[in-house]
């Protein structure tokens, strides 16, 4: 009975699951079931109790639990990396890319930089790729999109395995410090700096870290209250964010790479939308979301918000402009060399006009003829219209107020304005 009860409750949460239930209904005690049924309970038992602790948890850790799964991916599945094959050198990187999964970080404690950094052992065939002259341009910068999907996934990996190490010495650096890099700096200098005094931490977090005095101020201030001094770090944990630090900063550097190169062949891939917000910013902005012609399926109301860095606790939602998506486009010349009043509606503007050029760009069979005639008349159009408000604005001149006039106002008069008027008159014996 005990035996047919389990197994009804197992299949009720486990449907999917490869599990023998013929090993479940065997009568024999434990000691005696083969021992892939007990490797298989004591999956059940884990995968239990993790739900168990995700139901039962507070809205932190399931902030937090969500966080790990947008890192890992909601569409691709994830990797177990000790049964996995770490990737060799041999290993083609198309093959790579193709058959990447992301690592999942939820047994953290098991895993190595390593594991959750696989791309960094493809950096000689990334470098080639590079420096070699190929007459299919499309075909190699499709390759480097797919190579800057990957390099941001496992960015972002690494910066919540770091978190998730750190996070129980200085639990609000996560939300002070928003950006992977700067986060990896600081656990650096926090950990390999002697003296404690906050004039040296701050020199040090603006010198190494790379903080603004405002970020660095909020940082020294935090730590008074929950930065744990009296909490150290094993050996093992500090190894592994150091090395994390340092493959960190390798993919950083060939994702710069990448957009170097990507920003000197962009004008055969997208000329008008080249010519429009310059190369810097659109090889930014065909990193980020993998085309031109991904690109162009992006409606012009989205457009402004990709690369937006993360709101920042102790920061205001707008600046002086009033423009809260200061992502790539915003960031452009055409936008940047304008009056700060005009940045908040030129900036829908270009948007749309990205959005067109994009199109156009996609659309267009020819890549060797660089027809950018219609992102320099968008351009054109833009300027112009920015000048007129302009020349408005400073023509406009305040009108006074007429003078009023001294002439006596004409007396109402009529039947319905007599009877109104009986109404306050005084009555016959008030007369008397």
């Amino acid at each position: 009975m005990y035996f047919e009860t389990y197994k009804r409750i197992i299949s009720k949460y486990y449907i999917n699951s490869s599990l023998d239930y013929q090993a479940i209904s065997s009568p024999f005690p434990r000691s005696i079931v083969n021992d892939s049924y007990i490797l298989n309970m004591s999956d059940i038992e884990e995968d239990f109790t993790k739900d168990l602790d995700l139901d039962l948890a507070s809205e932190e850790e399931e902030e937090r639990w969500g966080e790990l799964e947008a890192v890992n991916g909601a569409s691709a599945p994830l990797v177990d990396v000790v049964n996995s094959k770490l990737p060799t050198s041999d290993e083609p990187l198309d093959t790579f890319i193709a058959n990447y999964r992301p690592v999942s970080l939820s047994m953290y404690q098991n895993l190595t930089p390593c594991d959750v950094c696989r791309l960094t052992s493809f950096e000689p065939q990334i470098s080639q790729l590079l420096l070699q002259d190929s007459s299919d341009l499309s075909s190699v910068l499709f390759k480097l999109n797919d190579i800057s999907l990957v390099l941001q996934r496992e960015i972002s990996a690494l910066h919540s395995y770091m978190k998730l190490h750190y996070n129980q010495k200085f639990p609000e650096l996560e939300d002070l410090v928003p950006k992977p890099l700067q986060y990896a700096n600081v656990v650096h200098t926090l950990e390999h700096i002697d003296d404690c005094v906050n004039s040296s931490i701050a020199m040090a977090l603006e010198q190494e870290a790379g903080l603004s005095k405002e970020q660095t101020l909020v940082l020294t201030m935090s730590m008074k209250t929950s930065f744990k001094y009296d909490k150290t770090l094993g050996k093992e944990c500090s190894l592994f964010l150091s090395q994390s630090r340092s493959l960190m900063q390798e993919l950083i550097n060939i994702q710069d790479r990448i957009n170097n190169f990507v920003m000197s062949k962009v004008s055969h891939v997208g000329p008008n939308v080249c010519a429009l917000v310059g190369p810097k910013v659109t090889s930014l902005l065909l990193s980020h979301v993998g085309g031109i012609l991904e690109l162009s399926q992006i409606p012009s109301c989205n457009l402004a918000s990709i690369g937006k860095n993360k709101h920042l606790s102790h920061e205001l939602h707008t600046s002086i402009t009033g423009v809260r998506q200061e992502g790539y486009i915003y960031g452009c010349p055409l936008i940047q060399e304008q009056p700060t009043q005009y940045h908040k509606q030129l900036l829908r503007m270009v948007c749309a006009k990205v959005s067109l050029a994009a199109r156009v760009d996609a659309g267009s069979r020819d890549s060797s003829a660089l027809d950018d005639s219609l992102g320099i008349k968008w351009k054109r159009e833009l300027l112009d219209k920015i000048q007129k408000l302009q020349d408005t604005s400073a023509a406009r001149n305040v009108k006074p107020l007429p003078v009023p006039m001294d002439a006596t106002k004409k007396k109402r008069a009529g039947r319905k304005f007599r009877k109104y008027k009986q109404q306050f008159e005084l009555s016959h014996l008030r007369q008397l």
